[in-house]
């Protein structure tokens, strides 16, 4: 009996069962044909929602950037705290985050180093209009004062990258001298 699913109920089952499956066999070694079997489904209906696996996993990997991000923007959006108090929350969420990751073992294998850059990248993307907005919101109060706060919300952010990429260091270590840095930025 075939079984018909909403376009966007259906559409997260095959994101899901992706990163379920590049998490355990590996990004090369999942075809369409695996996830459309892993569903119990004919694998046309993988390729109507999306044309290629390439398509399919940077869609999962946005999806997957908006749910972890929205944990990272109520905090950055929380006005009930100055803003080195949130800026130390959101290093211990960092740190949460990236050890209790539902695809931590996926990002941080051996050789998924370029897929760990991407993510970190898109979140990157996506946090920096939410950062940008607060850092002048707090100049125009006068709490802050910075020249453009783009250049320096984007320095902070993509500043990030190749430091958080690597796999083999100390998040804790890493996290603590990026704030650090992001201090003496801010106070510049």
């Amino acid at each position: 009996m075939r079984i018909s699913k909403a376009p966007e109920e259906r559409k997260q089952e095959i994101l899901d069962t992706a990163m379920r499956l590049f998490s355990t066999k590996g990004y090369n070694e999942t075809t369409m044909a695996d996830i459309a079997k892993e569903m119990n489904v004919v694998k046309g209906l993988c390729y109507r929602y999306f044309d290629s696996k390439q398509k399919l996993f940077e869609s999962a990997m946005d999806e997957y950037v908006k749910q972890c991000g929205e944990v990272f923007i109520n905090l950055i959006k929380d006005r009930s705290k100055p803003l080195n108090k949130r800026l130390d929350l959101l290093g211990s969420l960092m740190i949460e985050t990236e050890e209790n990751s539902e695809y931590k073992s996926f990002f941080h294998k051996k050789g998924n180093e370029e897929f760990h850059e991407r993510l970190t990248i898109k979140m990157c993307r996506y946090l920096s209009p939410y950062f940008e907005e607060e850092i002048n919101r707090l100049c125009e109060l006068g709490e802050l004062n910075v020249n453009n706060p783009k250049i320096l919300v984007d320095f902070i952010m993509y500043g990030q990258v190749g430091l958080l990429s690597k796999t083999d260091d100390n998040i804790e270590e890493v996290v603590k001298e990026i704030r650090n840095y992001i201090d003496i930025l801010l106070k510049a």
